[in-house]
């Protein structure tokens, strides 16, 4: 795979396209539907991940001349993510924190070998994975940890601006150094 074109600042992205074993579609998108979303998502669990879609492909839209039309032989499940770091420490993570939960929406899959045996797992997603020759992240040199203290700071200053309405110039700028004294 072109490490360049799967990374944009600090972020990779992994595109992998696998098709759905016949008869597994039903099973599987009724798994994929019933996957919690937000923290409970099993997904959350890498904390490293800025997003990630997985979604099943049956047919291919058509949009008139001069595209040709192309027919998928059958339906496949797409998996999209971007995350920090390399995709081996990312892969590695999906075998230690999601393991039956990956297991869940793949084995569906032809050829799949599960996560229990991370070589065979990871040679089986490298197989499978297509280049992102295109891909946007909110912010390409900060990492999902980055964002998450940002987003923790925004909040104590909202709080703190909240709270000192009321002070004059002294007693607002003695509260401020002592509050922010650590960034």
């Amino acid at each position: 795979m072109a490490e360049r074109s799967n990374r944009n600042g600090v972020a990779y992205s992994l595109t992998v396209i696998a098709p759905i074993v016949a008869g597994h579609e039903e099973e599987l998108r009724e798994h994929i539907e019933s996957l919690p979303m937000g923290p409970d998502d099993p997904l959350a669990r890498l904390g490293s991940l800025h997003f990630s879609r997985i979604q099943i492909f049956s047919d291919l839209v058509y949009q008139g001349e001069p595209q040709k039309h192309d027919a998928l032989k059958g339906s496949h499940l797409v998996f999209t993510s971007s995350f920090d770091g390399d995709l081996s420490t990312y892969l590695a993570a999906i075998c230690d924190r999601l393991g039956e939960d990956a297991d869940g929406w793949w084995r569906h899959c032809a050829g799949y070998p599960g996560t229990a045996d991370r070589a065979a797992f990871e040679r089986w997603i490298r197989d499978h994975q297509v280049d992102s020759s295109m891909f946007s992240v909110a912010y390409p040199q900060a990492t999902v940890a980055d964002v998450l203290d940002s987003l923790a700071l925004r909040e104590r200053i909202v709080e703190f601006a909240a709270a000192a309405q009321s002070a004059g110039p002294e007693e607002l700028q003695r509260r401020f150094l002592a509050e922010f004294a650590d960034r």
